[in-house]
């Protein structure tokens, strides 16, 4: 047999590894044993997932009483679909949206896609993680040309913004209010996670199985009626969603809503990562206090080493993390995870930290600069362009996104400007081992002169 991708993935699944990345159901422990064979096409005795009969609109129902929304639907191309279809609900070509400065890459190349102008509202910085912080109030930019707003809550650390106080400010100017909340589909389960932000957003986003127990690209998007044109939003679902759907993702992501609903196996894993977190912060280690229990980050920046470099000794010991940045890692766990898991965890961070050096002098730590320009992410997409070396690009407008992946937050826009603390930044992290994305043999990509 050769078949590459298979025997790769093949070769994986026998390692045994344990994982604290997505997918939330850990490599096939949370799903159903019988999906694949639910792998079936849309027939009269199937119904069609995009014109629901009886049994998608009964899944669906249920899950928008679960969330609590006017009306939600069950997505198989992830979020990226679900932020399509909010934005096209939303701005019209040559409109503009708000966005805060870490949102996903998905939104900048939907405005490139829609032909819509994207201006971006500054995060604070955690300068003790060297991260994003939560947003409270974006009043000030809520200026008469804006036609929605966009914010991820929460973010890929775990902190999440203060939405309904954002969301009261949204309204007050008749302004629609989308958030992405990819990493907080879990937060209805328990009482002692955040508020979802369905109660006070008109469109949220959630992808079931970056936490839950459903396959890779099961997504959730619910709606709220009244500053969305919802009519255009479930239109544009057809549009940017593959006409044959996954039955196979779309039942797993039916079953992980049925989990969440009736099962508690979430107030054990809160429970358990509460512990957890003691125990690290006993070996030195500097643990993030998040909005999100068990979204784990993890800081390293009081020993010699990176974030990077810790992600590599989990691995050679068989644990992924979902993701590394300078200085700290981070940790998805959900109730696939077992205590075996976790003291594994532990018992090889113990060994880490025993053969780490403490950092002597203390480091500061550039961020990007923030992006204070309207831009028009369409209009550099098809402009005339040319690559050039990264170091001689300053000055020029962008016409790719570059960005470390993940978490997917770019570094330097598509329609934006190149500034040296662009190129600096992107040096620190190629040089600390990150990957980065929108760059090609050292050279990017930028209008024509």
């Amino acid at each position: 047999m050769t078949a590459p991708l298979y025997e790769r993935l093949k070769g994986y699944a026998m390692q045994n590894r344990i994982s604290f990345a997505m997918p939330g159901h850990k490599n096939g422990r949370g799903l159903k044993s019988d999906l694949f064979s639910l792998d079936v096409t849309e027939l009269d005795a199937t119904e069609d997932l995009h014109h629901g009969g009886e049994y998608v609109t009964k899944a669906q129902e249920m899950l928008s009483s679960l969330y609590g929304s006017d009306k939600s639907h069950i997505i198989t191309g992830g979020s990226t679909s679900a932020i399509q279809a909010m934005i096209c609900g939303s701005v019209k070509p040559n409109g503009t949206l708000l966005a805060s400065g870490d949102c996903h890459m998905s939104v900048i190349n939907t405005c490139a896609l829609l032909g819509i102008n994207i201006r971006f509202f500054p995060k604070e910085i955690d300068s003790e993680f060297n991260i994003p912080s939560s947003t409270k109030t974006i009043t000030d930019f809520l200026t008469d040309d804006i036609d929605a707003v966009i914010i991820t809550s929460p973010n890929y650390y775990g902190i999440c913004s203060g939405l309904e106080n954002i969301a009261k400010e949204c309204h007050e100017k008749n302004i629609p209010l989308l958030v992405d909340e990819a990493h907080g589909a879990h937060f209805i389960a328990d009482k002692r996670f955040p508020e979802t932000a369905v109660k006070y957003a008109d469109a949220v986003c959630q992808s079931a199985h970056k936490t839950l127990n459903a396959m890779n690209g099961a997504s959730y998007l619910h709606v709220n009626y009244g500053h969305v044109n919802a009519d255009r939003l479930e239109k544009s679902l057809y549009m940017f969603q593959s006409s044959s759907p996954s039955y196979v993702i779309a039942s797993s992501a039916d079953v992980a809503r049925d989990e969440i609903e009736h099962g508690n196996q979430w107030n054990r894993t809160y429970n358990f990562c509460r512990t957890l977190r003691e125990y690290i912060t006993n070996l030195g280690i500097k643990v993030l206090e998040n909005d999100d229990m068990t979204r784990l980050v993890l800081n390293f920046s009081d020993f010699e080493t990176s974030g990077f470099e810790i992600s590599n000794m989990l691995s050679e010991k068989g644990i992924d993390i979902e993701m590394a940045d300078l200085f700290n890692i981070v940790l998805i766990i959900t109730p696939s995870n077992t205590v075996t898991d976790m003291n594994t965890l532990y018992a090889v961070l113990a060994e880490i930290v025993s053969q780490l050096k403490k950092r002597k002098e203390e480091i500061s730590i550039p961020y990007p600069p923030v992006c204070t320009d309207v831009l028009s992410p369409q209009k550099s997409f098809f402009a005339n362009q040319e690559d050039i070396d990264l170091d001689k690009s300053i000055g020029r407008i962008s016409c790719t996104t570059v960005v470390p992946y993940p978490p997917g937050i770019p570094v330097i826009y598509i329609g934006e400007t190149v500034k040296a603390e662009h190129i600096e930044y992107i040096r620190l992290l190629e040089n600390a081992g990150a990957q980065i994305n929108g760059l090609t043999n050292e050279k990017i990509t930028v209008e024509s002169e």
